[in-house]
């Protein structure tokens, strides 16, 4: 049995198999572990589903007669987030060696080889959603180290700073930009965002810093994250105030030298 806390939380999970001979036991697998498993047996059945419904996680089969399971990935992680962020894993019964690697290549989180049982498969689940998992919009490690340097004014002014990179370089992107301009803007904003502890931002940004190609991809889930960083970067500066009044009133009167 899979440890408590490799087991996932009862899911929506979409199942993607061609053959009934082997989506059959995954349902009742799922079934077993407490999920509720939608199953297709294509990849158009798969878009219908999630077109109308709202899923957790997706299994998929990696090969099987008349089914691309690489290319499936590559689809839905070409869909906008949530649904290009789902947890995926993958099953085979290995018959060809360098499947694990090509499968996480496309987009799979885990790979599944038969023989495998209830216990394997939400472990595989559980591992593939650790993985997916956003991180929070802050690292409060970085915000206290930050605290410890700068009274709340020059904190307020070095998150302002910092949250001008995104607002000058994303909105031109919306427009028009090449590979170069994408790269470049990733690198500036991902370097702004670490200044200050927005690690979710910080990761799309790497993202589009990294595979420049699928920058106008990532546009709309940094922004969304740079949003998110502003609202969580307000509400830490109340926090941090009201629990600490001596830092609070930190800042140097004016005329004093700081």
């Amino acid at each position: 049995m899979a440890e408590p806390e490799e087991r996932a939380a009862p899911l929506r999970v979409l199942l993607v198999d061609p053959l009934g001979g082997t989506r059959a036991p995954l349902i009742a697998m799922l079934e077993e572990l407490g999920h509720l498993p939608v199953p297709v047996g294509d990849w158009e059945g798969a878009e219908r589903v999630l077109l109308l419904e709202e899923v957790g996680a997706v299994v998929m089969a990696f090969a099987a007669a008349g089914f691309d399971g690489r290319e499936a990935a590559r689809r839905l992680r070409g869909r906008l987030p949530p649904q290009g962020e789902l947890p995926l894993v993958g099953t085979s019964s290995g018959l060809r060696r360098g499947e694990e690697e090509e499968a996480l290549e496309a987009g799979f989180d885990v790979l599944l080889t038969r023989p495998f049982g209830p216990a394997d498969l939400e472990a595989a689940l559980a591992r593939a959603i650790r993985e997916r998992t956003p991180p929070p919009a802050l690292d409060p490690a970085v915000r206290a180290r930050l605290r410890g340097l700068h009274p709340p004014a020059r904190l307020a002014a070095l998150d302002e700073e910092a949250m001008a990179v995104p607002a000058a370089l994303l909105a031109p992107l919306m427009e028009e930009g090449d590979e170069a301009a994408f790269a470049a803007a990733g690198a500036a904003i991902l370097a702004a965002m670490e200044r200050i502890g927005a690690v979710a931002a910080a990761g799309w940004a790497r993202r589009m810093a990294d595979t420049p190609a699928e920058g106008r991809r990532f546009l709309f889930p940094l922004m969304s994250a740079v949003v998110a960083a502003r609202v969580a970067l307000r509400r830490d500066m109340v926090t941090a105030a009201a629990e600490d009044p001596i830092w609070e009133a930190s800042d140097p009167s004016p005329g004093e030298t700081p």
